[in-house]
């Protein structure tokens, strides 16, 4: 403990936070169906609606952060839009100020941390008993991840609490109000809270300790700072989810400087439109003013700035592509033979993540798959999307220049290329949970089993990177003789697979469930493995 600031309990809340981060993408990602993704992509299309709803919740709820946070997870569970997500966040900023609304008039807020304990008491529950392949398990997981979100919060907060109530702000009083926005953006960062720091600013301005004008500018600054919530919560994520996160503090940092440069004369302007000289009321109204107006300044733009947000956040901040990036989109003969690269490249990504989620020997892993066989499964299977649409894109822009036929057939065989190699990317992402179950199995006829499949598989791995490390692909003749016995090759070693599940299934060494699991994992690298090969033929033939 330092002074009244508990360290050791503020980290505690800083990791539960982030482990209710990943519990509710997690949950989101399973319990979204098609139906339920389709009705929040109606109810949030329109700018106004989706701001409504960050109002709404945000009222309800009485954290900016917590809906905020929400609208990352969507976003990183590919559910909503993010010009959607933005408008939820402009709402949330508006909805969190009714907290200083009630404080000014009725002197009390409600806290929505005493949700955590039930949150926590029922979501644990069903998480722990419920087999996980109920959608109600699936259900107990999200409300166990706002449980642990809402006392993670709070834990940062109570942490800090003491510190912030005690705080003397008597050594700011003399400041010029526009020095006291770095205050309050310090404590609303801290206590992770704005409204928390809205209450400090109503006690020192209820207590003729700062002045009106430093009041705002304190709540000003606040505003700002609790946009670090939301910043940590999409640091370690995906593109999408740094694209959100960004938009919420760029956002709050354009809106708080008009506010402060307006300061004076928003101040009065506040007080004249709500016809009344207490000071309570005009901070309470004048934080409010200011988001509203800058939402109402940001509606017309919202489509442009999420279009700036994509071009500025791609991939972990950077392009995954390693050769179309670098040529312009109005050469075509360029830009072509930069997808052929490309195309190598996704390969070798497609088969580190076969490499990956079979568990192969990492000392055994092939010099060209070593920089993605070590990465996780999920993060690798992320990357191979985002490189699909840096291709994409790529394509797009070349279907508008004028292309020779030549060309055009080149293009024609990548698109092929591009779908066979996302089919097994898919295919074999699809069982990385099946594969857990099997090396996590007490039983040692599944787990005998699964290591022949890997051996097998792993030696039709290496064939294919025979032809896949050619740095110019030019023996077409060589690989129309191979493609054939390649085939057979994967057609045997499914049918091999099969007799050995067969003899072992014969004396009853498996559940129904576990000869079920066999079949599919052995039937989806079958079809990833012929996809493989569609996507090598199509590039060893431009």
């Amino acid at each position: 403990m330092i002074g009244d600031f508990k360290i050791w309990q503020f980290l505690a809340g800083l990791g539960i936070f982030l482990l209710a981060m990943t519990m509710l993408e997690g949950a989101l990602e399973q319990l979204a169906g098609r139906a339920f993704k389709k009705f929040l992509r109606r109810h949030t299309q329109h700018p106004l609606r989706a701001i409504l709803a960050g109002i709404g919740v945000t009222v309800v709820l009485q954290s900016s952060a917590v809906v905020s946070l929400m609208a990352v997870a969507f976003v990183g569970a590919g559910i909503i839009e993010l010009r959607s997500a933005v408008g939820i966040i402009l709402g949330a900023n508006l909805g969190t100020t009714f907290t200083g609304w009630i404080v000014a008039t009725l002197g009390f807020s409600f806290s929505v941390d005493m949700l955590a304990l039930p949150l926590i008491g029922l979501g644990g529950l069903v998480f722990a008993y419920l087999s996980p392949r109920l959608q109600l398990y699936q259900v107990g997981r999200l409300v166990l991840g706002f449980g642990f979100l809402f006392l993670g919060l709070n834990f940062m907060k109570i942490s800090v609490s003491d510190w912030a109530q005690s705080l003397d702000v008597s050594p700011f009083a003399h400041w010029h109000p526009f020095l006291l926005a770095p205050v309050g953006f310090v404590l609303a960062a801290i206590i992770q809270s704005s409204s928390a720091t809205m209450v400090i600013a109503l006690s020192a301005l209820n207590a003729g300790v700062l002045s009106l004008e430093g009041a705002a500018a304190l709540a000003v600054g606040a505003d700002l700072g609790t946009t670090m919530t939301v910043l940590i919560g999409g640091f370690k994520g995906s593109a999408a989810k740094k694209r959100v996160a960004f938009s919420h503090f760029f956002f709050n940092l354009m809106v708080d400087s008009m506010a402060l440069l307006l300061l004076f004369p928003l101040l009065d302007s506040v007080q004249w439109a709500i016809g009344s000289r207490n000071p309570l009321l005009t901070l309470v109204a004048f934080h409010s003013s200011f988001n509203l107006l800058g939402i109402v300044i940001f509606i017309p733009f919202l489509k442009k700035y999420a279009q700036f947000l994509e071009r500025r956040f791609r991939s972990g901040d950077k392009s995954v592509s390693l050769f179309i990036k670098e040529v312009p989109t109005n050469v075509p003969e360029a830009v072509t033979e930069a997808m052929m690269k490309e195309i190598q490249h996704l390969l070798c990504r497609v088969l580190g993540l076969h490499w990956r989620v079979l568990q192969l020997p990492e000392v055994e892993t092939p010099a060209l798959l070593r920089p993605f066989a070590q990465l996780p499964a999920e993060e690798q299977y992320e990357h191979i999307k985002e490189l699909e649409g840096e291709m994409a894109e790529a394509y797009v822009h070349l279907q508008q220049e004028s292309l020779d036929k030549e060309t055009a057939q080149r293009l024609d065989r990548a698109t092929n290329a591009i779908r066979h190699a996302m089919s097994a990317a898919k295919d074999v992402k699809d069982i990385h949970h099946n594969v857990h179950e099997f090396q996590k199995s007490v039983n040692d006829d599944l787990l005998f089993l699964f290591q022949q499949l890997a051996q097998q598989q792993q030696a039709f791995y290496i064939k294919v990177l025979q032809y896949l490390s050619k740095p110019d692909p030019a023996q077409e003749q060589t690989l129309t003789e191979a493609l054939p016995v390649l085939k057979q090759s994967n057609k045997d070693g499914y049918q091999s697979f099969l007799q050995q599940a067969y003899d072992l299934i014969r004396f009853d060494r498996f559940s129904d469930l576990e000869i079920s699991t066999i079949f599919n994992v052995n039937r989806e690298l079958h079809a990833s493995n012929k996809d493989l090969l569609a996507a090598l033929k199509e590039w060893m033939e431009q």
